[in-house]
């Protein structure tokens, strides 16, 4: 049996077919199917059932899959080891972050940090879904969260508060000290109906004065800079913008902070360890009344 082969078969059973298995893999689905059918007959076993809805393991499969899982956590392991003990301050990092921190926190520091190491890539992937650090899906994260996961490490930087804001071109013809429901107000859908200003505005705005809704943060932000309506927006994407105005006794302190996080076996790594410290120690130090919505 070719040992690759077995990553077929995980994609495969992961996928549930051979379109999704062929983009995780990076193949034709026809690649995938032949790699397949070569190993059934080899095996002389059928390893998924052909349904109409799409491949599933037979029992031999679900036994094979259960072994290519194993090898492909070891392998994700070694690799993270030999690379947690490089000394080199070269090469790529893999950052995930949330468009908020991507758009209004790190742009602040990364000419600094690229004329501080010029031999380091940041590949900075924006978005709110969370990615698996032992499987290489990132090298470092930033994220807000109340508990970060047990299983990586890193530095709390600092609190996170929201608040309502709209544009002060908005507030000047809609109008000042009015209640939450006399605005327009922009919501949220998608996977940002998880986030705590989606419930937040649920709770303190009618339904109907939501006019418009959207699935990722910088849309919103955007919108509500347009003049277009009221946003519940983390306090460090608008205190410091002059065009943008807080709604009064509209405040949120939240138990959220700022993490810097990496797998445990990449903290040696040179590269990984010196994100950590350039990014970790510019975020504590923010103006809290950035961050928090309040003067220090």
């Amino acid at each position: 049996m070719d040992w690759d082969d077995l990553r077929y078969v995980l994609a495969i059973a992961r996928a549930g077919g051979l379109n999704g298995a062929a983009r995780a893999l990076d193949v034709n689905p026809s690649s995938v199917y032949r790699r397949l059918e070569a190993l059934e007959a080899a095996m002389e076993t059928r390893l998924f059932e052909r349904l109409r809805a799409g491949y599933r393991l037979t029992p031999s499969g679900e036994a094979l899959a259960e072994a290519a899982e194993r090898m492909e956590r070891e392998a994700l392991a070694v690799e993270n080891r030999i690379k947690g003990t490089d000394v080199r301050l070269e090469g790529h990092l893999r950052v995930s972050t949330s468009d908020a921190v991507s758009l209004h926190l790190l742009p602040r520091w990364l000419a600094e940090f690229r004329d501080t190491y010029p031999g380091l890539t940041l590949d900075i992937a924006s978005t709110i879904q969370i990615v698996d650090l032992s499987k290489r899906e990132a090298d470092v994260v930033i994220r807000g969260t109340a508990k970060p996961p047990d299983h990586l490490v890193g530095r709390r930087c600092g609190p996170i508060h929201f608040a309502a804001y709209a544009s002060k071109r908005y507030l000047d013809k809609a109008g000042r000290g009015r209640p939450l429901a006399d605005y327009d107000w922009l919501g949220f859908d998608g996977p940002m109906l998880r986030v705590q200003q989606a419930k937040w505005v649920a709770e303190r705005v009618p339904e109907a004065r939501v006019r418009l809704r959207y699935d990722n943060f910088a849309p919103i932000r955007l919108a509500a800079s347009s003049g277009l309506g009221c946003a519940a927006l983390p306090c460090f994407a608008c205190e410091d913008d002059p065009a943008l105005e807080r709604l009064p006794e509209t405040l949120t302190p939240t138990d959220f902070h700022l993490w810097v996080l990496t797998h445990p076996d990449l903290r040696k790594s040179a590269r990984v360890r010196a994100f950590l410290q350039f990014f970790g120690t510019r975020l504590a130090a923010l103006d809290p009344g950035l961050m928090i919505g309040m003067p220090a």
